[in-house]
């Protein structure tokens, strides 16, 4: 079983069109850090389109659904049962 494409949709057409780094947490309802994505710019990996505005760091919408989708994956429960199936 695979994260619903519609999740991704609603993240896409609900988030701002704009994302500052230290507002992800709440507007993914913490599924990832600020920490984790300021690590994972700093690596090369973080989500495609960062920009700085002064000090902070934001992304274009569609490139922070992006890198999450890119990172999403099915729970272990949901992976074992569709390989039993």
């Amino acid at each position: 079983m695979s994260i619903p494409e519609s999740v991704f949709s609603q993240l896409s057409s609900e988030l701002p069109v704009v994302v500052a780094r230290s507002e992800a947490p709440r507007l993914l309802g913490g599924l990832v850090s600020a920490g984790t994505l300021a690590n994972e710019d700093a690596a090369g990996t973080g989500p495609r389109g960062m920009f700085y505005v002064g000090r902070r760091a934001a992304y274009p919408r569609e490139g922070l659904v992006e890198w999450l989708r890119s990172r999403a994956t099915a729970t272990k429960k949901a992976r074992v049962q569709g390989k039993a199936a």
